[in-house]
């Protein structure tokens, strides 16, 4: 049998949205709010720029732009925020928690909530979970009925082996998005499979990778760990089949498993 650890750290980085992840939430992508710039027309022209960049996926443009923008203006909270989302994006976690932090000092309200989730998600990369659940705790208390702020919360408690609360958290997040008919990938069953699986639940847990395998059948880590949950039910001819399809599919892991004295039982 397998034995795993998962580092549970960017499902839902924000609110797609995962892991995640759940990139951050893109929420404040939008046109600026009226700031007093000495030179206004210039400010919106580099603000634009760094949006079109960071929808476009091009983060260190966008961080440039928007570094530029507060060159120009340092009162504009949209413009640290959405840095903070260049920043995020291209794993500078560090900084993009001071940018965040440094819009809730000024008047972007708006997006406090937003704000909070993606500082926690920071946070989680960072590993530190402490930190990460202060700022998951306000976003929820601030926003209740979104789905990735408990998605994330969730992931933090998966690190910290704190099963019961991971699957409450998962289990409101899925009540979320199915409320609001967003879409759930793959990666969200399989890590309530992985919490099912912690838990002693494995029939629950196989049932989650299931609806992975069926999202997504060409991921190798689906079948190893759903093939750890049958294993535990006694059904190892079903997890053997499950291990070779996962080492077929490339999961070096469980190949070197199957190559060791101790996975010689599954041929």
């Amino acid at each position: 049998m397998l034995k795993r650890v998962r580092i549970c750290l960017s499902l839902f980085p924000f609110t797609l949205l995962p892991f995640y992840f759940l990139p951050s939430t893109f929420i404040s992508l939008v046109s600026p709010n009226p700031v007093y710039a000495t030179n206004w027309n210039r400010y919106n022209v580099v603000f634009k720029s760094g949006i079109r960049h960071l929808n476009k996926g091009n983060y260190q443009k966008a961080l440039e732009f928007f570094s530029k923008a507060i060159d120009i203006y340092k009162r504009d909270p949209a413009a640290f925020y959405n840095r903070g989302i260049a920043n995020e994006e291209l794993e500078n976690y560090k900084e993009a928690i001071e940018d965040y932090k440094k819009s809730l000092t000024m008047d972007g309200l708006m997006y406090t909530a937003n704000t909070h989730n993606n500082i926690g998600f920071s946070y989680l990369q960072l590993e530190d979970f402490d930190n990460a659940l202060i700022h998951l705790n306000k976003a929820i208390s601030i926003k209740s009925d979104e789905g990735s702020y408990y998605n994330n919360r969730g992931n933090v408690y998966i690190n910290q082996e704190k099963w019961e609360k991971a699957l409450k958290d998962y289990e409101t997040a899925k009540g979320k998005y199915l409320r609001k008919k967003e879409n759930i990938d793959e990666y969200f069953y399989s890590n309530i499979g992985y919490i099912h699986f912690n838990l002693g639940s494995y029939q629950q847990a196989i049932d989650n990778y299931d609806k992975a395998i069926e999202i997504n059948p060409n991921e190798s880590m689906f079948y190893s760990e759903k093939g750890d949950a049958l294993y535990e039910l006694g059904e190892e001819d079903i997890a053997c089949e499950n291990y070779i399809k996962a080492s077929e599919l490339g999961d070096e892991e469980t190949k070197n498993y199957l190559n060791s004295r101790d996975g010689k039982w599954c041929k």
